[in-house]
């Protein structure tokens, strides 16, 4: 079952999009670069060549 990002999150993704798009054609293909790691109970997607983590609370964290 896939995770649903939390509204700070979808936030925090955001922020980063608008601060590089890093390649991606649009903010929706930005966001679908984001997966759920159950493991650590965060998202996480590579960005400017680091990997990102993205708490539930919106904390952004390389």
């Amino acid at each position: 079952m896939k995770q649903r990002p939390t509204r700070e999150q979808i936030v925090a993704i955001k922020r980063l999009y608008d601060r590089s798009p890093d390649g991606s054609p649009s903010y929706l293909a930005f966001r679908r670069r984001f997966e759920h790691f159950p493991s650590v109970d965060c998202l996480g997607a590579r960005w400017c060549n680091m990997f990102i983590g993205i708490e539930a609370d919106g904390y952004t964290h390389s």
